[in-house]
């Protein structure tokens, strides 16, 4: 086989690199979607030195995903079993597996002396020599490139010790590949639980995450707005550096209600006409607003542009929960 290319589609989240990965396999695949709609709804805002990171909830993670399939190996193993990592990785993806794990693409990208980051590999082709990747690096955003073999193997074993920064320091790389053999029911009650937790800014799963790993002081919900604007105020006072990415996120899990209301529609559990859907369209404009509005601002340092956007935040929480709460009077549970 002289070439291959696993499926890939342009996902629709892009927040951040394993989110995008996995919904550019999964996107592949209609029977993935009632997973996709039954998860993705609580949002989570933690709060770290200097900054707010906000992403979906982590548990379930796409670890847990029925349709993915994860094999963790240790640098180690991998050297064990084949010292040609670019052989190594051939191999793999005609087993059907994507390749996950960080490279230094400072010897595939120019202006950087050292750049460890996540990259995502999903084909190659012999002839040409090169490995079709997915990262955030080659563009600004989340697209779609080629790097060498020559470039990757130097890239791979470039990374050492505290760089291998994957699945909380473990390191090494991840096989993932889609597993068609197990099938998955959407659960509506979970997305009811869901919703009811994002209104009142608790987290169904808080038990479980408190028996798995701990992490810093969390908000949830509808408080990630609440506490997002306390970051705007810090970041007029100088208190804070602008970061766009927690606007990214919102972005992102509007994108995703917008398409789970559609599901919802379709399948019979709310009933056509209620109008949601347009509304929600209001809802994900005003997140898009914010997110550039924050992008202006980290060029012009204009402070009223930090007013429109805390404006702007109150609106979301105010139809976002008018929204939910009338979606959640509608449906109808089987």
């Amino acid at each position: 086989m002289n070439s291959k290319i696993l499926p890939m589609q342009y996902p629709l989240v892009t927040s951040w690199q394993w989110q995008a990965n996995a919904f550019a396999v999964l996107d592949n695949y209609p029977e993935a979607e009632p997973w996709i709609m039954s998860h993705f709804i609580q949002l989570q805002l933690t709060s770290n030195f200097g900054s707010s990171y906000v992403d979906f909830y982590r548990t379930p993670t796409f670890e847990f995903c029925p349709w993915l399939f994860h094999q963790h190996l240790k640098r180690e193993t991998v050297s064990y079993f084949n010292a040609d990592i670019c052989s190594f990785f051939v191999d793999s993806i005609n087993m059907n597996n994507y390749i996950y794990g960080v490279f230094d693409q400072a010897y595939f990208l120019q202006g950087h002396d050292r750049l460890p980051h996540d990259l995502f590999i999903y084909g190659y082709d012999l002839e040409r020599q090169v490995f079709h990747v997915a990262d955030f690096t080659f563009t600004g955003k989340y697209s779609f490139a080629e790097v060498a073999f020559t470039q990757m193997e130097k890239a791979y074993h470039a990374i050492q010790g505290g760089d291998d920064w994957l699945y909380l320091g473990k390191g090494g790389l991840s096989l993932i590949s889609y597993n068609d053999s197990l099938g998955y029911e959407f659960r509506l009650a979970n997305v009811i639980e869901q919703l009811e937790g994002f209104l009142s800014g608790t987290n169904s799963f808080e038990k479980m995450r408190e028996m798995t790993y701990r992490t810093r002081p969390c908000v949830f919900g509808l408080e990630v707005y609440d506490k997002l604007i306390e970051d705007l105020v810090k970041i007029n006072r100088k208190e804070m550096e602008a970061d766009y990415r927690p606007f990214h996120v919102i972005c992102d899990h509007k994108a995703l209600m917008l398409r789970r209301l559609i599901f919802l529609e379709r399948n019979g559990y709310v009933e056509s006409g209620t109008g949601l859907y347009e509304r929600y369209r209001d809802v994900e404009n005003d997140a898009l607003l914010c997110r550039n509005l924050l992008i202006k601002y980290t060029l012009t340092n204009d402070s009223s542009i930090i007013d429109k956007m805390i404006t702007n935040v109150r609106k979301i929480i105010k139809n976002e929960t008018e929204i939910i709460e009338i979606l959640l009077s509608k449906l109808v549970l089987r």
